[in-house]
């Protein structure tokens, strides 16, 4: 069977099971924002520490992995995003109702794919990927809607447009040059509690239908850490701090409340990337009290493989260090395990990013772009480092 013919019938089936479990959807969600709001609002009342950095922390990780395996790596994992791009620029991302993703089916939907236009823009640029890049901004630019917003399931689908899925996709296009209105960020400040943290939705009523089931979900203002931090990342990057947001973060990681799930995010690590992304990538200098933290605790967690459980938890942490500031010699056995666990095909396996209350999100080609993004970094870290001995033995 045709591989657009099993899509299509993989969307039919999972759209129709989208339906069936739409009360219980709602049910679930009304207990999970309950929960979620109750941990977000305690930890906001944290006060701030400072971690101390272990000796682990301030060893530079080694030279034991040759720059032509990671380049050649690399250049696999986006030979292997350029043959999986659709023909609209879209990368694809699955849902599954299980967070092994078993059984899961292809979705239209916009937030997976920027996340690989991100890991794009750290590899060095030729022909094939400047087009993997231009594709995939028009096929994000197609789904903006006016004031400069989106919806998860794209242009014109039955949920309203949402911060997260705005914030990561203005990052992504702005942070590789492809122009893009910043409206939708102000009109974003319209959504925003009393303490100057974001809502998730912007739900005014003109983008929603109130018969649908989902309408009493989208009405309750829920708000998420993670969706936060990609709010900070993306007011950062153009110029429009948010301190509040800052403050609600720093409080939230203090508390090490990342070690339970978000209402959107059930691992700690893809929570983890969102908020040192913010701070590395996105310049929220504001966050730096909490890196400490998010070192500590992701070295704490790394298995004796190098690993933090599956691929993509591996990849996720690694960069996560790396964004922290760290250099020490647990990437070296993160990155050893990337590299071993990379398929024939150059990519890696399909595992849960994040999660719409019941359903389970992942593909294998953000699982690579997450990977190449691991790999860039540390490459550009261990090349900055030469780059430092160099010039300081040309001082001497």
């Amino acid at each position: 069977m045709a591989k657009e013919t099993i899509i299509k019938l993989n969307r039919t089936v999972f759209r129709k099971t989208k339906k069936y479990r739409a009360a219980l959807f709602l049910i679930l969600g009304l207990f999970t924002v309950i929960a979620v709001g109750i941990t977000a609002a305690s930890a906001a009342q944290m006060p701030l520490e400072t971690a101390s950095h272990s000796e682990s922390d301030k060893a530079l990780h080694g030279s034991s992995i040759s720059q032509e395996k990671i380049d050649t790596s690399i250049d696999k994992a986006v030979s292997f995003l350029k043959e999986h791009q659709l023909p609209s620029g879209e990368f694809p991302m699955n849902g599954s109702l299980s967070p092994e993703m078993t059984n899961s089916a292809y979705e239209l939907e916009v937030f997976g794919s920027t996340f690989v236009l991100h890991a794009l823009g750290l590899v060095k640029p030729d022909p094939a990927v400047n087009e993997m890049k231009n594709k995939t901004g028009a096929f994000l630019l197609a789904n903006k809607e006016d004031p400069g917003v989106w919806r998860y399931w794209g242009k014109y689908s039955n949920i309203p447009p949402d911060m997260d899925d705005t914030s990561t996709i203005v990052a992504s296009l702005k942070e590789n040059g492809i122009p893009v209105e910043e409206s939708g960020m102000d009109y974003a400040f319209n959504y925003r509690a009393p303490d100057g943290v974001f809502y998730t939705f912007m739900n005014e009523e003109k983008w929603m239908n109130s018969s649908d089931i989902y309408y009493p979900y989208y009405k309750m203002n829920d708000i998420d850490p993670v969706v936060n931090a990609n709010m900070a990342y993306v007011l950062s990057l153009i110029g429009k701090p948010v301190p509040e947001v800052s403050v609600f973060l720093n409080g939230y990681i203090q508390n090490k409340s990342f070690t339970e799930r978000t209402i959107y995010y059930h691992i700690p690590y893809s929570q983890l990337y969102m908020f040192t992304r913010a701070y590395a990538d996105g310049h929220v200098s504001d966050l730096k009290p909490s890196m400490p933290v998010v070192r500590e605790y992701l070295l704490s967690m790394q298995k004796e493989d190098g690993s933090w459980g599956n691929e993509l938890n591996t990849s996720l942490a690694a960069i996560s260090l790396m964004n922290t500031g760290y250099k020490g010699k647990a990437l070296d056995k993160a990155i050893n395990h990337i590299l071993k666990t990379q398929r024939d095909d150059g990519s890696w396996p399909e595992r849960s990013f994040f999660v719409g209350i019941m359903t389970y999100w992942g593909s294998e080609e953000v699982s690579t772009a997450f990977s190449i993004e691991a790999l860039s970094k540390y490459s550009e870290m261990h090349r900055t480092n030469k780059n430092k001995k160099s010039s300081l033995l040309e001082q001497k």
